[in-house]
């Protein structure tokens, strides 16, 4: 379960606000980007010498929503750390997001059982004043069914408010599909639900898509990651 690699997390808030809110509500996945199509982030880390390019759109339904980049590596020289960034633009008002995030695996993945990592990310909008810093604790049990990802964390908004934040999935692989569930919020703000899946339909290409919803709005993305 621990294949998607995620640097940095920033889609679900750009579906359900445009992204001049992005910065504030990615980190309401508690972190900045997780391996898609999750926005729940798990505990695992690209192999140290591995790294993987992730490209996709998300939005709100009959909205131009926007687009991502997102690339991640992890160290030969530094087993365990995962290093990403990300760049999205709005296809509405032109707006562009970037971000950096560093994650740490703080136990190795066991083939049964449960591991855990943390991650710090930090996005700014362009011509925004301040950014967003997200500090996320990350926990993933893997059984013989699937996988249990469980995030909680807080994030400094521009407003220089912390805001704790939380996250729940669930996944199961069929062959080269993997499908899965998952809410998140933050305090104070209304959840999101949503639901996906993964198609590993080549060596090192995946094809995933998803749709959530979140006061009563709809979500869509469709994304595409080649790992190296």
């Amino acid at each position: 379960m621990s294949a998607r690699h995620p640097p940095l997390r920033l889609r679900a808030a750009c579906a359900a606000h445009g992204i001049a809110a992005l910065a504030t509500l990615a980190a309401s996945a508690s972190h900045v980007h997780a391996g898609r199509p999750l926005t729940v982030d798990d505990a695992g880390v690209n192999a140290p010498g591995e790294g993987h390019v992730e490209v996709w759109w998300e939005g709100v339904h009959q909205e131009r929503g926007a687009v991502f980049a997102a690339p991640a590596y992890a160290p030969q020289s530094l087993p365990g750390l995962e290093l990403g960034a990300l760049l999205a633009r709005d296809l509405h008002g032109h707006t562009t997001l970037s971000g950096v995030q560093a994650k740490w695996q703080w136990t190795p993945p066991p083939e049964r059982g449960c591991h855990a990592a943390s991650s710090a990310g930090l996005v700014h909008a362009y011509r925004e004043n301040g950014s967003t810093l997200a500090l996320t604790a990350l926990g993933t049990c893997v059984a013989s069914w699937g996988a249990v990802h469980a995030n909680l964390g807080a994030m400094h908004t521009p407003d220089r408010n912390w805001r704790p934040t939380w996250g729940v999935a669930l996944e199961s692989a069929w062959g080269a599909v993997t499908a899965h569930v998952e809410a998140f919020g933050e305090r104070d703000g209304p959840p999101t639900y949503q639901t996906g899946a993964l198609w590993e339909w080549a060596p090192g290409w995946q094809l995933d898509g998803l749709v959530g919803r979140r006061k009563g709005r709809t979500l869509l993305s469709l994304g595409v990651k080649r790992s190296f």
